[in-house]
């Protein structure tokens, strides 16, 4: 995955090659890379866009990269596999799947350390995350188990869950926030839910194996 700075760099995983790559895309080049562990995946940056959160998938752990210095700061033990990373809108707690273990951890950004970890549900794979402007909920897909689960990030409790499509990977609300999207790849479909009655409006066919999605505002 990657992620695009408030400077226009590029911040970018190389799974293959265990680095987060920062990348000037008007000249192309690769300004340096930095060691994050095997098989990184998520790439986040922090609201206010000082450090990068990196996922490494082979060592269950969570690199953090300064964006200034462009070095690692802390790594991070969480999960299984983790996947994905999201922050509450005042930056305090990132939220990250691990999906071989069913659950996602909670980073407190300033102790950087795990301080509390969260079960999605048995049999369930967490993966992609999209959270409200206000904080106040976390929808998290959940691959296999066809559902989206609704995390309240202020309690930690898992609110309730609703199935979308076979193996919801990517996920993305609109930009007021009324409806929900899930990329479905083994049915190469985009599911639109309502997410005031939590239900699927249509289900649109695209390419083969759709991953992520992303919602651009008018």
């Amino acid at each position: 995955q990657f992620a695009i700075g408030k400077d226009g760099l590029l911040y970018v995983s190389n799974e293959d090659a265990a680095g987060l790559s920062f990348v000037d895309p008007v000249k192309g080049n690769v300004l340096t890379t930095v060691a994050t562990g095997a098989e990184p995946e998520g790439v986040t940056l922090t609201p206010d866009g000082k450090f990068v959160y990196v996922t490494s998938e082979d060592k269950g752990t969570v690199a953090v990269v300064d964006t200034a210095t462009r070095q690692a700061v802390k790594t991070i033990p969480v999960g299984r596999r983790p996947r994905g990373i999201v922050f509450l809108p005042d930056g305090s707690r990132a939220y990250v799947t691990n999906e071989n273990d069913a659950t996602v951890s909670v980073i407190d950004t300033a102790k950087l350390e795990v301080v509390q970890t969260i079960s999605v549900g048995a049999g369930l794979k967490p993966m992609g995350m999209a959270m409200t402007r206000d904080g106040a909920k976390l929808y998290i897909t959940t691959g296999r188990g066809k559902k989206v689960v609704v995390l309240e990030p202020v309690t930690g409790n898992i609110a309730g869950s609703f199935e979308v499509g076979d193996r919801p990977w990517g996920i993305a609300l609109s930009p007021d926030e009324k409806l929900l999207f899930t990329a479905n790849g083994p049915s190469n479909d985009v599911s639109i839910v309502d997410v005031a009655t939590r239900t699927v409006l249509k289900k649109v066919k695209v390419g083969e194996k759709p991953w992520g999605v992303l919602v651009v505002g008018k």
